[in-house]
């Protein structure tokens, strides 16, 4: 339903309590609009204006915060979606959009417009996409003025640049704001504060208002804009266009330091280039890094100095830090690194195994860890051996992501790191191992690898090294399978890991494995029938039987079935079944 004209939006799902009470409470502004469009955009800076206040009133908790932070998300939403973009000139104690006066309130206390005309923004846009992180950043920014802005605090305009909106943008002139906001009578000097605290500023009680207009004193006329011009000046006041204007700044103050007239060194522009890198982090704009890593490598130095600080300089954007905050900001689907990650690679001096080695160790995203041992892997042709000694002190998580490396680009290097390994007890690491032997073409070693996992304390581990054994066809791990079955089958061995030992041996020695079943399905005489464990080894003999060829197989089950108790024989049925469907299986 739409709101009548006198009325600003409010979320219909807004508790009715909640939402009048807060009401009541920070109420003073003046409904303004006189279009469907104003009356919408007067709705987000109520909205807006009262959720900042209720700060001040309110404790974080409580209920009231809640109504007004869903009323500035439902306005706000609401008015792009059906407006599309919202342009608001600022005035004194006014707001306006498109010459309407959406916002009007003269008490410099409570006004929205006062405080942000006050910092010197004169234009805030709301863009079409804007999301709900970026708007409750914007209604902190805000909040933060309401509350006082101390000595130590920043004012609005560098808060709102420091935010780093994507669909946020605004306009800003400098202003001159007291340090505290006592207002004029803060700023009077030594006669209303300690002498201790300096010399101060008389100011004016109108100091933050606008200039009073004077009468012209010459002829003004008007001269048309060329659109380019026009274009190119927008664009370079946007907030959208910082880093271009940022590096813009170090390109020409690294220029200076060519010229051999002037004195300004490397270290008087070094606070500044520092500040542009970690911004250039921050926002993951590698483009713009780069570039301004040429322009600092390209840059002729004077002293040692200065040639000292600069490769200290340069070695920043390739640390474990710089990379990290890089690898943050790769996509969820990325398989390689951005191109221009490779060029600072390549171009910039350092030990880059050793930082990328760091990050790897400290990433979550599986993107990012992708990403970074595509990376590692450019190093493992002429450095492989190091990359086999970081295993030596890493971590499990870091040992695995190593192996994975070694895994895809050198197999001779991968038998060394997991012989260095297989003792690990770490299950996650003798997973990854066996992923590795997997990759390697079977022999004696690898199958001794294979089977010494298989018989750590994991069963999962276990169990996967049986059927990599099986898949590999390695015979000769016949003969420790079979003596560790006999040991185990009356202790700790399951009747599932019986079972995948029954099926292995079946799988690696044919008919080896049928003359052992057969001793165990029909034992003889008496010392025969209490072989320790025997219905365990019983029943990994049926399982082996399931997979072999021939009458005697299905025989030698059912005479374990025959005189078996009620849960073997139960097994031993469904062995059959499963035989016989394979059996077809294979005819056809």
């Amino acid at each position: 339903m739409t709101p009548p004209p006198e009325t600003p939006p409010v979320d219909p799902e807004l508790p009715l309590e909640s939402a009048g009470a807060a009401e009541d409470s920070l109420h003073g502004e003046v409904t303004v609009g006189g279009t469907p469009r104003g009356l919408a955009a007067n709705g987000v800076l109520l909205a807006l204006s009262r959720a900042a206040r209720s700060f001040l009133i309110y404790e974080p908790s409580n209920e009231a915060i809640r109504a007004f932070l869903q009323n500035l998300k439902y306005t706000a939403e609401s008015f792009l979606q059906r407006y599309g973009e919202l342009e608001f000139g600022i005035r004194p104690f006014e707001i306006v959009l498109a010459g309407e006066i959406v916002y009007l309130d003269r008490d410099r206390e409570r006004s929205l417009a006062f405080r942000l005309y006050r910092d010197g923004v004169r234009k805030l846009t709301l863009r079409p996409g804007l999301e709900w992180h970026e708007l409750l950043k914007l209604l902190e920014v805000v909040s933060i003025r309401y509350v006082g802005v101390r000595q130590t605090e920043d004012d609005l305009v560098v808060l709102l640049w420091k935010a780093g909106f994507t669909h946020v943008a605004f306009e800003a002139v400098e202003g001159f704001v007291a340090d505290t906001e006592g207002g004029a009578d803060a700023m009077e000097g030594s006669e209303h504060g300690s002498a201790a605290a300096g010399p101060a500023i008389n100011a004016p009680p109108d100091f933050d208002l606008p200039l009073p207009v004077r009468p012209s004193m010459v002829r003004v006329s008007w001269r048309e804009v060329p659109a380019p011009a026009l274009a190119e000046l927008l664009r370079e006041d946007d907030s959208q266009a910082v880093p271009e204007l940022a590096v813009r700044s170090c390109e020409e103050l690294l220029k200076v330091l060519d010229d051999p007239t002037d004195p300004m060194r490397f270290a008087d522009i070094l606070p500044h280039l520092n500040e542009t890198r970690e911004f250039l982090f921050s926002e993951g704009l590698l483009g713009h890094t780069v570039r301004l890593a040429y322009a600092a490598a390209s840059t002729t130095l004077r002293d040692d100095k200065s040639d000292a600080e600069c490769s200290e300089f340069l070695a920043g954007f390739v640390s474990a830090h710089a990379l990290e905050r890089f690898l943050h900001s790769v996509s969820r689907d990325a398989t390689e690194a951005p191109p221009e990650l490779y060029a600072l690679l390549k171009a910039l001096p350092g030990d880059h195994l050793a930082s990328l080695v760091k990050v790897l160790g400290g990433q979550n995203g599986e993107a990012s860890r992708r990403v970074t041992r595509r990376l590692i892997e450019r190093y493992v042709v002429d450095r492989g051996d190091e990359i086999v000694k970081y295993l030596e002190t890493a971590n499990a998580a870091l040992a695995c992501e190593l192996l994975r490396v070694l895994r895809y680009s050198d197999l001779d290097r991968t038998l060394v790191a997991v012989r260095s390994l297989v003792e690990s007890a770490d299950v996650e690491v003798q997973l990854e191992l066996l992923r590795s032997l997997e990759a390697l073409p079977m022999s004696s070693e690898v199958a001794r690898l294979v089977l010494r996992l298989a018989t750590t304390d994991n069963e999962e581990v276990r169990m996967r090294a049986l059927s990599l054994l099986a898949a590999r066809q390695a015979s000769a791990a016949f003969a420790p399978l079979l003596t560790r079955l006999k040991s185990t089958a009356a202790a700790r061995l399951s009747d599932t890991e019986a079972e995948r030992i029954g099926e292995t041996l079946a799988a690696l020695a044919p008919d080896e494995a049928l003359a052992q079943f057969r001793e165990w399905c029909k034992p003889k005489g008496f010392f025969g029938s209490v072989i320790p464990g025997l219905a365990r080894l019983q029943r990994a003999a049926v399982s082996g039987l399931v997979h072999l060829r021939g009458e005697e197989p299905e025989a030698l089950v059912r005479a374990v079935s025959e005189k078996a108790g009620s849960e073997l024989a139960t097994y031993c049925t469904q062995a059959m079944i499963r035989r016989r469907r394979l059996m077809r299986g294979e005819a056809k």
